[in-house]
């Protein structure tokens, strides 16, 4: 009877000893911030936090902030305003970090997770132009672009907006956007239809040669 050889197993890869792998750039959303708390001055940096978060709160942008630990949400999402309208550090979350941090030895860094409703919107202006208010419909799904620049859906819906409007150059523009961001997927796919019928600007005229 022929013996069968088992297949060498395959070694791990260990880290070094004393060195920490470090995330992936791409392992971050771009709109999470790392945030590192210091437990001997907590108070000064959750300061410098709600700086952080009055500042993006005055953009508009985002509406809402998620705290994480570890990839883990250790609060519930609270509207980004009410938190930079807090007057000093006696706000109720503040509290509660200051618990987490205690309970963890030395430094700790969370993640500060900015949220935006830019679906509500793009729901919304779906209704608009359901209801035939063809321009409220372009100014809330416009609206939702600036709050979410890299959602694809945003920017097929504006598109298809702008081309029943009959602005084709600027439709194709958000078509294009949309499948750009969303190559593989449904949106990019409903993007690409729709620029089907939208005809190409016709080319510019070579130059004259001196």
């Amino acid at each position: 009877m022929a013996e069968t050889r088992s297949k060498p197993k395959k070694k791990k890869k260990v880290a070094p000893k004393g060195r920490v792998e470090k995330p992936k750039a791409s392992d971050t959303p771009k709109n999470t911030l790392p945030f590192e708390i210091d437990p001997k001055g907590i108070e000064e940096s959750l300061a410098k936090m709600k700086d952080q978060i009055v500042y993006w709160a005055k953009k508009g942008r985002y509406t809402k902030v998620r705290f994480k630990f570890r990839g883990k949400q250790v609060l519930p999402d609270m509207p980004l305003a009410a938190v930079a309208a807090a007057q000093g550090l006696t706000f109720w979350w503040a509290g509660l970090l200051r618990t987490l941090v205690f309970s963890l030895a030395g430094k700790t860094v969370l993640d500060m997770e900015l949220v935006n409703d830019s679906e509500k919107k793009v729901a919304l202006g779906k209704e608009q132009l359901l209801a035939g208010e063809l321009d409220k419909a372009i100014s809330i799904f416009r609206e939702a672009r600036d709050m979410d620049i890299d959602n694809p859906n945003v920017h097929l819906n504006l598109g298809v907006a702008l081309k029943l409007k009959g602005e084709l150059l600027a439709s194709r523009a958000s078509l294009e956007r949309a499948r750009a961001l969303d190559p593989q997927g449904p949106v990019g796919a409903e993007a690409e239809r729709v620029l089907g019928g939208i005809p190409k600007p016709p080319e510019p005229p070579p130059a004259p040669q001196a």
